[in-house]
């Protein structure tokens, strides 16, 4: 009878172990902060499996949490930035310079996102792509980040909030052949922090 107790206990004992390990591999892999990809470009991330059957199972599971209806990488290559120029987390207290080009693809858009959220604002502004960009007179663009309105490209970040809650993404669709080649080295915007309050 003891044998049988004994052996219960240990079963018991074994399941919660694999259950708990299983739970702190998976919050592990899933974390929120390493979404964006492992092919880095200044303070750009990316990963040219998004979107494909070329995924593994804990991106796939990624995107199906905070990037649905991902692309693959002949349609869009996803540039995310969790960090300004200088490596510090983008915050929602802070105001940023993006400062940037087009890029060699059909089109392209930059959005910013709270907490994997659009920002809400009472106008309604969560973007700025390719047609939508007031540019400079040499053809260059900039948008702004910040929660106080500015004078043009002006994306809402909300009322502040914590280091790390805010993400930038940048699509590049129908991208050349030689953009998917050179993800790694490609020329993208850049991510100046003017200042926080």
């Amino acid at each position: 009878m003891k044998r049988i107790a004994f052996f219960i206990v240990k079963l018991l004992l074994s399941i919660i172990v694999a259950f708990a390990l299983a739970a702190g591999a998976t919050w592990y892999a899933m974390r929120p902060n390493e979404y964006g990809g492992q092919i880095k470009n200044g303070e750009w991330t990316t990963d040219l499996t998004t979107g494909s059957n070329r995924a593994g199972l804990y991106q796939r599971a990624q995107i199906a949490l905070y990037g649905l209806w991902a692309m693959s990488s002949s349609e869009t290559i996803y540039f995310v930035a969790n960090t300004d120029t200088d490596g510090n987390a983008l915050a929602g207290n802070c105001a940023y310079r993006i400062e940037g080009a087009k890029p060699d693809a059909r089109w392209w858009s930059l959005t910013v996102y709270k907490n994997f959220h659009f920002v809400p604002n009472e106008q309604k502004i969560y973007s700025y792509s390719q047609t939508s960009i007031e540019r400079e007179p040499d053809n260059a663009w900039r948008v702004y980040v910040s929660p106080e309105p500015q004078s043009k490209n002006w994306l809402p970040s909300g009322d502040g909030g914590a280091a790390g809650d805010l993400k930038l993404v940048f699509r590049a669709y129908n991208p050349s052949a030689n953009f998917a080649a050179r993800v790694g080295t490609m020329k993208l915007p850049r991510v100046f922090r003017e200042n926080c309050r």
